[in-house]
């Protein structure tokens, strides 16, 4: 997740510092602000720094919960580096090294479970007398291999786990020595069993929320609430170029670059990519993109963030999404819309929160080059109609994607949860 400006909270305190709960659980005025005290989540998550969309969620969040008036700490697993600015955002922040205690000192009135690198560990809030909800922010417990597309076809895959996965090979990975290794059907079913009992669950799309419940999960616990970003920060007044296209994202296959690159040398235009971020297939993208003819029409710049990301959604005419991978939400298409841009996204997962064919944007179906390429050229052909797709989305964005509406949402299951537990 890629954000505009730098958070701007009061720094974490350097010892652990257990609270008290309010007494009583507060109730959201029509503002989406809690009208009595506020109360105090604990989050709980694999890693405590910037890494992903995930982390992004937990830190953004917090920050805009804290203007709410709630009171975020935050426990993360001791495996990965800490950053001093991503934990500001938090009034406190300290490793794993006994969930029970810790929880108990701290006195949280609610429990915010999101990506963990342990899942028994969440067996130790079995004992604790607060609600506890679950944000599943991937396929990490819903496909042997996480990515949810097939190893050897890569072909989109949006089925429950059973049997057959061992047929598309994606269950040998590698483990933490790099070796490969076996990921068991049982082992998966074993690590979601640790959340089932959970009080409630959160994902942000209703294509999650199916997935999520065809793995036995109870659907009247399953809370779709789509995610958000922030509004785009002051940039300079940018002109659009009416035949540049944009991609953002990791260079991994699961994103589906190479899909785009074809279908741009398919194209009967001549448009322009250019290609923002990095990743472990970048230098076999560069390589095919040498090897399809499209040097000149192709730029690889690299991770951009902040001001600059958000100059290059304003200056491209279209954003697109090519993904195998059936994306939970997909950010990359309401930061696009959020800047007035239509998006071309292949019709997977979740991206039809945000994406409406013909209003938002563009679809084309999953691995489809040819369909891909006409999109591609509907649009840039047409700078008219792309234009109206743009403006389409800044008002779906205005609408449904802000952060106060996710906010207003996540107050309204907090409020709800806590009240039945007192």
């Amino acid at each position: 997740m890629d954000h505009m400006t730098e958070l701007t909270v009061a720094p974490p305190r350097d010892t652990w510092t257990a609270t008290s709960r309010s007494g009583t659980a507060p109730t959201v005025g029509p503002s989406g602000r809690p009208d009595t005290p506020s109360y105090r989540v604990l989050w709980i998550n694999q890693h405590a720094a910037g890494k992903g969309g995930c982390e992004g969620y937990v830190r953004d969040t917090a920050y805009f919960l804290a203007r709410n008036g709630v009171r975020s700490d935050l426990l993360y697993e001791d495996s990965g580096r800490l950053d001093p600015d991503y934990i500001r955002a938090f009034e406190t922040a300290g490793s794993i090294h006994d969930l029970g205690s810790q929880t108990r000192q701290l006195a949280p009135d609610l429990i915010y479970v999101h990506r963990l690198g342990d899942e028994s560990m969440l067996a130790a809030l079995k004992q604790t007398d607060v609600p506890v909800v679950r944000f599943f922010h991937d396929h990490r417990l819903f496909c042997l291999r996480e990515h949810k597309y097939t190893a050897i076809r890569r072909a989109t895959c949006t089925r429950p786990t059973g049997a057959r996965c061992y047929a598309c090979l994606g269950c040998v990975t590698r483990g933490p020595s790099g070796r490969p290794q076996l990921r068991r059907l049982r082992q998966l079913e074993v690590e979601r069993g640790h959340s089932l009992p959970l009080e409630a669950f959160v994902v942000g799309s209703r294509y999650m929320a199916g997935h999520v419940a065809e793995h036995g999960f109870d659907s009247s616990r399953i809370h779709v609430i789509p995610l958000f970003v922030r509004p785009p920060s002051h940039v300079d007044r940018v002109h659009r170029s009416e035949d540049l296209l944009l991609f953002v994202g990791q260079l991994v296959r699961g994103k589906g670059l190479d899909l785009l690159l074809r279908a741009l040398a398919r194209s009967g235009s001549e448009a322009r990519l250019y290609v923002a971020g990095t990743g472990r297939q970048e230098h076999s993208y560069q390589k095919l993109a040498q090897s399809l003819g499209l040097n000149r029409r192709v730029r690889f710049l690299g991770m951009v963030t902040g001001d600059d990301l958000s100059r290059l959604y304003a200056r491209a005419a279209c954003t697109i999404v090519p993904s195998r991978v059936p994306e939970t939400f997909g950010l990359v298409g309401p930061e696009s819309l959020s800047h007035g841009t239509p998006v071309i996204a292949s019709q997977v997962g979740g991206m039809d929160e945000w994406l409406t064919d013909g209003k938002t944007g563009l679809s084309f179906r999953s691995g489809d080059v040819a369909g891909l390429a006409a999109a591609i050229d509907r649009l840039v052909s047409n700078p008219r109609y792309a234009r109206r797709l743009g403006g389409s989305g800044r008002r779906a964005y205005l609408g449904s994607f802000r952060p106060d509406e996710h906010v207003r949402k996540l107050l309204t299951l907090f409020t709800q949860l806590i009240g039945e537990r007192r």
